[in-house]
């Protein structure tokens, strides 16, 4: 029973369909782990206590009438705190939004509800999601479950610091950066970026509420779980489109089943416009590929022929800028262009977003034209693989330190944008759907370490399904010491 809380959520959900745990004992399990743990590693800011045990007496007597919910009958979940939740403070980590309480629920978590999950609470974020880090205004710094000096990285911290921790089993955050992958990566879970525009981001916190949505590329909404087929059940319940977000297509869902990993046909780099990584991940990269080649797979180091780095990183600056300057009144461009202005290292990735932020529309349509070419350069450089593999960022989870200060890359500095996001942004200008997976067989640590795996846009399923497969190699799930 103590072991519950450490289960993937498919197998949970399955316990309780069989009777074998009830969703009132499954609930209680998280909630004992949450006070053991909580308090050190800040990762669950808001507790939905009184309502999560109601819901779960609800869940078995439901049960015991023969009735189910969905697939995930009486599993708790928690929901970054940037996603509104009916009934429960929702802030997105700013003060003004203290007492927010919505009336309704985000998209993403209304579906979960209806599949039968049950609310535990809300996860720990940087101020309006715009950090690496997590350590917002209103409820401080959270902390990586490996490693309390270090972050568990940002924007959806809180939620993968409880996840890896088994506080929560899953958790749905936003991805507008690496907001998904970087804590996925720094805290040894599974996340899960979909295609651009093929999960609703409806109900999320940027805009305020009741504010139009200003930010209409490059963001996602997506699962991070303790396995490959919590990510798959993730797409499968928050994939298509709604009433409020008309920017979703309906995509059909398709079962693709996983091939022979000597089937597939494989690129992978570490190297993103001269970027530097840390050894542990240049070795983990390089002995990865090694393994899929013993193995009979079509493996090459490659990337897009002729694609400059240096311009795309500011070009996602520039459409990311633009856009959530528009949300902004004058005084707060100005302040919001002085952050990032004042962070050490002259990057691409910051000079974007200050254009960008004090752009005019003929200059952000030209950004949109340049984010159609990159786009078409990495899509056309996939058409020819069935993956691409990457590093998530240029290292593993760093100690705490202010937003802005320089990143140690094996003695090397790197500007702290730089060194956080590089290598993911990519693939927020150019919509691909991306996983990370945890390399826990790969890797001999004390701090976990993830691999991107890039997937040509609207083929989640493909992607996933070469996912699966890869967990052959790459490993499963490893709970961090301690827990």
């Amino acid at each position: 029973m103590q072991e519950l809380h450490f289960l993937p959520a498919h197998r949970l959900a399955a316990l309780v369909r069989a009777r074998e745990v009830s969703a009132r004992e499954l609930l209680e399990v998280h909630l004992e782990q949450v006070a053991r743990h909580n308090a050190r590693l800040n990762a669950l800011v808001t507790l939905d206590e009184e309502n999560a045990r109601q819901r779960a007496r609800e869940a078995d007597e439901a049960l015991a009438r023969g009735e189910s919910w969905g697939p995930l009958h009486g599993v708790p979940m928690t929901i970054k705190d940037s996603f509104m939740t009916a009934g429960v403070r929702t802030t997105s980590s700013y003060k003004r939004l203290r007492h927010h309480v919505p009336k309704h629920d985000a998209t993403v978590v209304a579906r979960l509800k209806a599949a039968g999950a049950i609310l535990l609470g809300k996860t720990n974020l940087p101020t309006f999601t715009l950090d690496l880090q997590t350590n917002g205004h209103l409820f401080g710094r959270a902390s990586n479950p490996w490693d309390e000096t270090r972050t568990p990285g940002g924007s959806t911290g809180g939620g993968a610091a409880a996840v890896a921790s088994g506080m929560s089993p899953f958790e749905v955050g936003s991805d507008l950066a690496g907001s998904i992958r970087v804590p996925s990566h720094y805290c040894g879970i599974f996340g899960f970026k979909p295609t651009e525009h093929r999960v609703p981001t409806s109900g999320h916190i940027p805009p305020m509420p009741g504010r139009p949505r200003g930010v209409r590329y490059e963001g996602a909404a997506g699962p991070l779980a303790r396995s490959l087929e919590d990510l798959k059940l993730g797409l499968k319940l928050l994939a298509g489109p709604d009433d409020q977000d008309w920017d979703v297509p309906p995509v059909p869902l398709r079962n693709v089943r996983p091939r022979e990993l000597r089937s597939y046909r494989i690129a992978w780099t570490d190297d993103f416009g001269g970027l530097p990584v840390t050894r542990e991940t240049r070795t983990a990269l390089e002995k990865l590929a090694l393994t899929l080649e013993r193995l009979g797979c079509r493996i090459e180091r490659a990337g897009p022929r002729n694609l400059d780095y240096d311009e795309l990183w500011e070009v996602w600056g520039r459409v990311l800028g633009a856009e959530l300057g528009a949300e902004m009144q004058s005084v707060t461009r100005f302040v919001f262009s002085l952050r990032f202005k004042a962070m050490r290292g002259d990057a691409p990735l910051n000079r974007g977003i200050v254009r960008g932020v004090q752009s005019q529309m003929p200059e952000y349509i030209e950004a949109l034209a340049l984010h159609d070419r990159i786009t078409g350069q990495v899509e056309s450089f996939l058409s020819q693989w069935d993956a691409w593999l990457c590093p998530v960022t240029v290292g593993q989870a760093f100690t705490h330190r202010r937003s802005g200060e320089w990143i140690d890359v094996d003695g090397q500095q790197v500007p702290y944008i730089t060194g956080t996001c590089a290598f993911t942004c990519v693939f927020n200008l150019t919509g691909h759907p991306v996983a990370v997976l945890p390399l826990t067989r790969l890797v001999d640590s004390p701090l976990p370490l993830g691999i991107q795996v890039i997937g040509r846009r609207w083929q989640d399923e493909e992607l996933l399904a070469f996912c699966e497969a890869l967990t052959e190699i790459t490993g499963e799930f490893r709970k961090p010491p301690g827990f």
